[in-house]
């Protein structure tokens, strides 16, 4: 029997921040009851709809509630039958996904995981909405090239479907970067190309520099690969070059690794003349860039401003450098991730290593998906596909920032990235924030924790928040959970800041 009064027995107190969001309020009094005999075992509880029209809450308020119900073991629901107050009560603490010790080799995997739990809100992951992606429209390419199926089910060339490398020398030349088809090898994403640079220009124990903080995916590859990555400090316009020649100097590295636009995890973008220094700073102590422009093509403000890529910027400098600048890029953070279709671009000698490389690896990428992916882009639905996009994703980085400034404490800082997915959040110091993340899981909101990022992890003070998966109130949802959570953590510990920011200039 459904227990159709329970609305009339729930008081809700907007007004005090004391109590806890709405939704922690609702499950809190059906505990109550739960424990107080005043709500049955067994009994079955009002549908969302009904439950939210009773207490006059959104449907995403009562949802959150019984998801907060049901991780705490107080409810079970089922597809097409509803949700139940538990026969039995919770025998231990709520199932919750935990990272444990915190490391770059699981850490991937955990942060993809988090999307296993159902009532899971996750801003782990910077990667595009699957539902926003032409995945439909792709597959019709695809089945357009069935008059081509012998030969697109044949093995490839190595360097990639020459049909791609001419529609990629036509994008590149758009970015100011002077390539030809043959300038260009197809990788199987950007990692890919990480790794055949990585293998190709270094050997076990040698010490890569890269930013702090920087890519996952390059400190587990560089740990995989036996090489030792070094950090070198960012300041608002990029890398800390001061720091960056000493480092040149002491180690010689063999290339440094760089996401100067929309960079991951900060979501900064270095300047355009932090940009030259640093090519000079390279070209003086002979050290590759490796330059990971993934993010180029997500720019929400004034993209016609953003600063050239590095390689372009030393192709127009003419420097006398031998190595140059392996720039890297990839569709699956854009298009389609599941493609895994990527390109770098690198000086002749180089790039002949890296095709030989990839002959080795893996003999060819797949041809089908090479050629649909060149005819996605010679139609112009690549460029399409982005305007129709880019407003999306611009309103939920504003729906994120937005709801930052509303529900984080003083003492906490964030940037506001003009592009990408990602903005990094910056806690105060202090031990009440140690387990965040864990007491985020426990309420339902992932998020990816700073340390995982860094070369020298500092636990506790930073964590990545993405945007792109998302719907607007999700953000905001789970933005004002962190933000109550981290108020009550800061309250634990007397004289620790309490006042909300109302509005906060961003960093």
């Amino acid at each position: 029997m459904v227990n159709s009064a329970l609305g009339s027995t729930i008081s809700i107190d907007r007004a005090d921040r004391q109590a806890g969001p709405v939704y922690r309020q609702i499950a809190d009094a059906v505990v109550a009851q739960v424990e107080s005999g005043a709500l049955a075992r067994g009994s079955r509880l009002p549908t969302v709809r009904r439950l939210a029209e009773s207490l006059g809450v959104t449907r995403v308020t009562a949802h959150k509630a019984y998801a907060e119900l049901k991780t705490r073991g107080w409810v079970d629901s089922t597809v097409g039958r509803g949700t139940f107050v538990s026969v039995q009560p919770p025998s231990r603490e709520p199932r919750t996904p935990a990272l444990g010790a915190v490391s770059i080799d699981r850490a991937m995997a955990a942060l993809h995981g988090f999307r296993d739990f159902e009532e899971m809100v996750s801003l782990a992951v910077a990667e595009p909405d699957p539902a926003l992606c032409p995945g439909q429209a792709f597959l019709q390419l695809c089945q357009g090239l069935a008059s081509d199926a012998a030969q697109l089910f044949e093995y490839g060339t190595a360097q990639g479907e020459f049909a791609l490398r001419v529609e990629l020398s036509k994008l590149v030349a758009e970015r100011g970067i002077a390539a030809g088809p043959d300038d260009i090898l197809v990788t199987s994403g950007a990692t890919q190309g990480l790794s055949l640079v990585t293998t190709a220009l270094c050997k076990p124990g040698d010490r890569v520099v890269v930013e702090e903080s920087t890519y996952l995916g390059i400190l587990g590859l560089l740990k995989s690969s036996d090489v030792e990555p070094v950090g070198v400090p960012l300041d608002a316009e990029g890398p800390r070059l001061d720091r960056l020649q000493r480092i040149f100097a002491r180690e010689r590295p063999p290339f440094f690794y760089t996401i100067p636009t929309f960079q991951n995890p900060t979501g900064q973008t270095m300047s355009a003349e932090r940009r030259s220094k640093l090519l000079w700073l390279a070209a003086d102590y002979g050290v590759t860039i490796v330059e990971d422009d993934i993010y180029r093509a997500m720019a929400y403000d004034e993209a016609d401003r953003l600063p050239d890529p590095l390689i372009a910027q030393a192709q127009g400098q003419a420097q006398d450098h031998d190595q140059g600048v392996v720039y890297i890029d990839s569709f699956s953070k854009v298009l389609l991730p599941g493609v895994r279709v990527g390109y770098l671009v690198a000086p002749p000698a180089l790039r002949d290593r890296l095709v030989a490389l990839q002959q080795v690896r893996e003999i060819c990428g797949p041809p089908l998906l090479q050629r649909a992916l060149a005819e996605f882009l010679r139609r112009g639905l690549f460029k399409a596909h982005v305007d129709r996009v880019l407003p999306i994703y611009r309103a939920r980085r504003d729906a994120l920032v937005d709801a930052l400034a509303k529900s984080m404490p003083d003492g906490v800082t964030w940037s506001e990235p003009s592009g990408g997915y990602c903005s990094w959040v910056t806690l105060p110091a202090h031990p009440a924030l140690a387990d965040l993340l864990q007491g985020a899981l426990a309420r339902g909101v992932a998020y990816s924790p700073g340390e995982v990022f860094q070369v020298e992890p500092e636990p506790g003070r930073h964590l990545r928040l993405c945007f792109g998966t998302l719907t607007e109130e999700q953000i905001r949802q789970a933005v004002e959970t962190l933000g109550d959570l981290i108020n009550e953590r800061l309250r634990t510990v007397p004289g620790a800041t309490e006042r909300v920011a109302e509005r906060r200039t961003m960093v």
